[in-house]
C-alpha cells in the first residue's frame, strides 16, 4: 500500500495534458456515517456540479471523463471497507488518463467537489501542517504507554509495566503484612507513646494512603520522563495524556518538563491497559474537534475587535477583494455557507459579479464560490478556520478574514 508521501508525489507529478481532474473532499465523521449520510451528500454535490458543467465550455470528451470520475467515486464510497479508520477522505480522479487516488484524512475542512486542471492537494498539505506529530501518553497504576500519531497513522513506541508499582496490603492488619507492602520506600513516623502491644491503626492507615500516593507520583514521574525522552527522539508538536482522569491524572503536570507543558493539548478518558491504537486515534481526533469548537468563540471575538482596527473584514464581497490582492491571513468560513457567483478560470479568483481582472478572461458561473475561495486561500498560504457553532455563524456576514496588513 502506497504511503501518503508517495501518493502526493504521484499527484503533484501527474500531468493531465489539458484534461479535467475531479477533486473531492468529504466529511466522514460519526454523524456523517449514520445511515450513509455522506453518500447522499456526495450525490447532491454531483447533481449541482453537473448543472455547472452545462454552463462551462467543455468538450464532450471532457464531460464524459468527469462523469466517469463521479461514477468511480460513488463506487469507492459505496464500499464501507474503503472508509475505515478516517474522519474524512480526499479522492482525485482523471478517468481519461486512468488516474484514481484516495487519501484517508483525520478531518477535512468541508465537503467540496471541484473540477480543475490539476489535483487540488493543498488542503491535505494544510491539514498535515496543522495536525503535525502528536505524542500520546497513556498512564495508569500498572501501565505506561506511548503512541506517536500523524496525519497518516498511529504507532505505539513504548509499552511497559511499572515494575515498582505494587498493590499494598490491608492497612488495618499492621505488622508483617504492612511491612511487606512498604518495599524499599519507608515512611518514618515519630512515636506517639502508644501502650505496649497496642496497634495504632490510624498510623497504619495514614501510612497506607501515603504509600499509594507516593507510588502514583513515582509512576507519573516515570511517565513524564519517558515522554520527554520520546520528545527528544521524535520532536512531536503536541502532547495528549490519557487514562482515568478522576484518579488524579492531571497531577502529571507537576512532573512534566516545561517543553512538554507548552505542547500539552489536553486529556482523554481511556483505559490504558486495554486501549487499541485505532481507539486512541479516535479519542485524540475527538479532543481536537472539541478544541476547535472551543476556539471558535475566541476567533469571533478577535474578528470583532480587529474589524474595528482595520485588520479584519467581515463580509463576502470584502473578503473576495482582499483575496484578490493577497491580503488574507486567515479565512473564516461558516460550515454550511454557500454563495452563487463567478469564477475566473485562469486567475482562479472568485467574484459575486461576472467580471474578471483580465478583460479577456471569461468568468464562469458556479453554484458555490466558497469551495474556490478556500482553494485560493490555501494557495496563498492562508489558514482556514471553519465555524460550526450556529450562533457564532450568525456573527459572520457570509465570509470573514483576518488580514496580513492594514489598508
Amino acid at each position: 500500500m502506497a504511503t501518503l508521501r508517495e501518493i502526493l508525489e504521484n499527484l503533484t507529478a501527474f500531468r493531465p495534458e489539458g484534461l479535467p481532474v475531479t477533486s473531492l473532499y468529504l466529511h466522514l465523521r460519526p454523524q456523517d456515517r449514520q445511515d450513509a449520510k455522506y453518500l447522499r451528500v456526495f450525490k447532491d454535490m454531483v447533481k449541482e456540479k453537473k448543472e455547472e458543467i452545462k454552463r462551462r465550455d467543455m468538450s464532450s470528451d471532457h464531460v464524459l471523463s468527469v462523469e466517469r470520475d463521479f461514477e468511480l467515486m460513488e463506487e469507492f464510497l459505496s464500499e464501507p471497507k474503503n472508509l475505515e479508520g478516517c474522519r474524512g477522505i480526499a479522492i482525485f480522479s482523471c478517468s481519461a488518463k486512468k488516474m484514481f487516488e484516495a487519501v484517508k484524512l483525520p478531518y477535512v475542512y468541508r465537503n467540496r467537489l471541484m473540477i480543475g486542471p490539476d489535483p487540488l492537494v493543498r488542503e491535505i498539505a494544510a491539514i498535515d501542517e496543522e495536525l503535525g506529530r502528536i505524542g500520546i501518553l497513556l498512564v495508569d497504576r500498572k501501565h505506561i504507554r506511548y503512541f506517536l500519531m500523524d496525519i497518516e497513522d498511529i504507532g505505539e513506541n513504548v509499552d511497559f509495566l511499572e515494575p515498582l508499582a505494587t498493590r499494598a496490603h490491608r492497612f488495618h492488619s499492621g505488622g508483617s503484612a504492612l511491612k511487606g507492602a512498604q518495599g524499599s520506600y519507608q515512611i518514618k513516623m515519630p512515636s506517639r507513646g502508644a501502650s505496649a502491644g497496642v496497634v495504632a491503626h490510624a498510623y497504619g492507615e495514614w501510612r497506607f494512603h501515603m504509600r499509594i500516593k507516593e507510588e502514583w507520583h513515582r509512576i507519573l514521574k516515570l511517565a513524564a520522563d519517558a515522554a520527554f525522552e520520546e520528545w527528544k527522539a521524535s520532536k512531536f508538536d503536541k502532547l495528549v495524556i490519557g487514562g482515568f482522569i478522576e484518579e488524579g491524572l492531571r497531577e502529571i503536570e507537576n512532573h512534566l518538563h516545561s517543553y512538554l507543558k507548552q505542547r500539552l493539548l489536553g486529556y482523554i478518558e481511556i483505559n490504558p491497559s486495554e486501549a487499541k491504537p485505532h481507539e486512541v486515534r479516535e479519542k485524540v481526533l475527538e479532543l481536537l474537534w472539541q478544541k476547535d469548537r472551543d476556539q471558535e468563540k475566541e476567533l469571533i471575538e478577535e474578528l470583532q475587535e480587529k474589524v474595528a482596527y482595520g485588520l479584519a473584514v467581515n463580509g463576502t464581497s470584502k473578503v473576495l477583494e482582499m483575496l484578490a490582492i493577497g491580503n488574507v491571513r486567515t479565512l473564516l468560513v461558516p460550515e454550511d455557507f454557500e454563495k452563487r457567483g463567478y469564477l475566473c478560470p485562469k486567475s482562479h479568483l472568485a467574484f459575486l459579479k461576472p467580471e474578471c481582472p483580465d478583460p479577456e478572461e471569461k468568468p464562469i458561473e458556479v453554484e458555490d464560490i466558497v469551495d474556490e475561495v478556500i482553494e485560493e486561500a490555501l494557495e496563498q498560504r492562508a489558514t482556514v478556520e471553519i465555524i460550526v457553532d450556529e450562533k457564532l455563524q450568525k456573527k459572520v456576514d457570509g465570509l470573514a478574514a483576518f488580514l496580513r496588513f492594514k489598508l
